[in-house]
Parts: C-alpha cells; sequence; structure tokens
C-alpha cells in the first residue's frame, strides 16, 4: 500500500497546475536521455545507456522507449522468458537514425506510429478459413466440422467458376436496391388480369 499524504485545497490546486510543466520536462528530458544513448550506440557499439535507461524507466513507459530505440538504433531486443524487461543487444547489421530520433520523442512514438498504421487490412477469406482450420485442428474439434470447413477453404481458394448463362449473386447493394418498390407502380396483386 502506498504511503504518502494526501494533498488537499491550494496545495492540491498548485500541484496539479505544476505537473504539466513536470510532465512536459519529463518528456524533453527523456527524449535528450534517449538520443544520447542512441549516439553512444552508434558510437561505440554499446548498448549500456540504452540498457540503463530502459531498465530505470517507469514500467508503463518501457513499451513505448523499447520500440523506439529498435526503430532508430542499431539494436535489438531479447524479452525475459517471464514476459517482464529484457535485454538490449547491438545489432551491426541495423543502420542507426539519430536524425529520425530527433523528430520524434519516445513519449509520443507509439501514438505517431499506430496513427500511421490506420489502413485497415484486405480481408482474405482464404486465410480466415485457414485460421479456423488449425484452430478447430488443435482443439480436436468435430471432424464432420473441420472436413465442412476445408472444403470451403478449397472453394475460396479455387478459381472462380461461372456456369454458362448463371446470373452472379446480387451483392449486398443490388439486394437493398431492388427491395424498395417503386411508390407509383402498383402491387403485383393489385392489378387487374385483361
Amino acid at each position: 500500500m502506498a504511503k504518502f499524504e494526501i494533498i488537499t485545497g491550494k496545495a492540491l490546486k498548485s500541484a496539479i497546475a505544476g505537473r504539466g510543466k513536470a510532465i512536459a520536462t519529463f518528456t524533453e528530458r527523456e527524449h535528450q536521455l534517449a538520443v544520447s544513448a542512441l549516439a553512444h550506440l552508434g558510437d561505440h557499439n554499446d548498448v549500456i545507456y540504452v540498457q540503463a535507461l530502459y531498465d530505470m524507466s517507469p514500467a508503463n513507459y518501457r513499451t513505448g522507449l523499447r520500440k523506439w530505440f529498435l526503430e532508430f538504433g542499431k539494436c535489438t531486443f531479447k524479452a525475459n522468458e517471464n514476459g517482464q524487461g529484457g535485454v538490449f543487444v547491438y545489432a551491426k547489421a541495423k543502420p542507426s537514425n539519430i536524425e529520425g530520433a530527433m523528430e520524434i520523442a519516445p513519449a509520443n512514438f507509439e501514438k505517431a506510429t499506430k496513427e500511421k498504421d490506420t489502413t485497415p487490412a484486405t480481408f482474405s477469406t482464404a486465410d480466415y478459413l485457414e485460421k479456423v482450420v488449425e484452430k478447430l485442428t488443435k482443439e480436436e474439434a468435430d471432424i464432420r466440422v473441420i472436413r465442412a470447413v476445408e472444403g470451403a477453404l478449397k472453394v475460396a481458394r479455387g478459381p472462380v467458376v461461372v456456369v454458362r448463362n448463371q446470373k452472379p449473386l446480387p451483392t449486398a447493394a443490388e439486394k437493398k436496391a431492388d427491395k424498395k418498390a417503386d411508390p407509383m407502380q402498383a402491387p403485383a396483386a393489385n392489378s387487374v388480369a385483361a
């Protein structure tokens, strides 16, 4: 349990007002330290400061910092088996990009990359059905269901076969358009036979 004094009144107001300045200063200072660690890595092929900065950073900040180092530095990251933390390793073949690192702070990097990756992925029926077959097989589902999905997968992978004189299935937009009847036209049940 945390042990600290609860702030009230004007002290709380001034503490919150000062927090914004402290956060801005933290981001700027952290950016300076991170770029300096990358410069040391580029000059000396040594990850010591990259690792030290990562280790001393708050846990909720580490993921963005790690991604930033991997993007701009000559290093890779080997995660611990328990999933907590890890070790940076020098990567000779990777280029160092100090200019790119100067453009964006580690605190803003993860958000900026998420904004760039907002393009929707194209859906592939075959890929989806392949994953379903793998999961059903892994979970030892009913073999009849697995075979049925495999059959659907063969259809999805196979060539599109159109039988002569067969109308293609209507799209959802065409179905919706067909449902809207012309208000000036009488329904077929009300028409008079001649």
